[in-house]
């Protein structure tokens, strides 16, 4: 396990992928599981340019903390899910336009339309109501509603992605705003679709293993650097 400071790094680090990226913003926040489980890292609130975010500005909380100006309002969902799955050290919250456009859709598709996207569920869990997730009882709700998926849609709202590394939530939640996309536009076309029809378990593990999740970081993280002036 790397030290409390690594941590830190990865956890802004992986802040500012996902900013590049735009998945993350105004709205929207990652966290990681430290070494101690009841304790995480989570990246700074509203207030805060994610696409600056340096290892002094990632917040440390308990699994119990509630909200403070500075934290994200709906660090609830991180906490609930870092308690019951400890396994699962990371959690991407979202408001992409991809993700939150099939969110509100009344069936929202589950085909396979892209073999990098493996880890998409045949059935998506779906958060069907019009509300944050501001208080532990009701993140409790939704993770229990989110089951071992990777990744649940929350109606009008936006995703919940996880992984058991940060390199493994962050390049999911990259691929699959991707194949949310294409998603979209492939049933816009009206045509007939192809989709993957082989165990999607199966052909993750053949095409994610943990090797690839560390060659993806390696490649966003160069992206992202910070300047050293930008750092004082």
């Amino acid at each position: 396990m790397p030290d409390r400071h690594e941590l830190r790094e990865q956890l802004a680090t992986a802040t500012r992928i996902l900013a590049r990226h735009e998945m993350i913003g105004m709205f929207g926040h990652v966290s990681l599981l430290t070494d101690d489980p009841t304790r995480y890292l989570m990246c700074p609130g509203a207030g805060k340019r994610k696409d600056r975010c340096r290892p002094e500005d990632v917040l440390e909380l308990g699994l119990d903390d509630e909200f403070e100006v500075g934290r994200p309002l709906e660090i609830y969902m991180h906490a609930a899910m870092h308690r019951a799955r400890p396994q699962t050290r990371s959690l991407v919250h979202v408001h992409s336009p991809n993700l939150t456009a099939l969110s509100a859709m009344a069936e929202p598709p589950t085909e396979l339309l892209m073999v990098h996207a493996a880890f998409w569920p045949e059935r998506i869990p779906l958060w069907d109501r019009p509300e944050l997730i501001t208080s532990h009882p009701v993140a409790d709700e939704m993770v229990d509603l989110m089951g071992d998926s990777a990744i649940a849609l929350l109606r009008w709202h936006g995703a919940v992605i996880v992984g058991s590394t940060i390199q493994e939530a962050v390049f999911r939640t990259v691929l699959a705003e991707y194949h949310a996309g294409l998603l979209l536009t492939s049933l816009a076309h009206g045509r007939p679709l192809a989709p993957v029809t082989v165990d999607r378990e199966a052909l993750y593990t053949a095409m994610l293993p943990p090797a690839t999740h560390l060659l993806n970081w390696r490649f966003e993280s160069s992206f992202v650097e910070l300047d050293p002036l930008d750092q004082a």
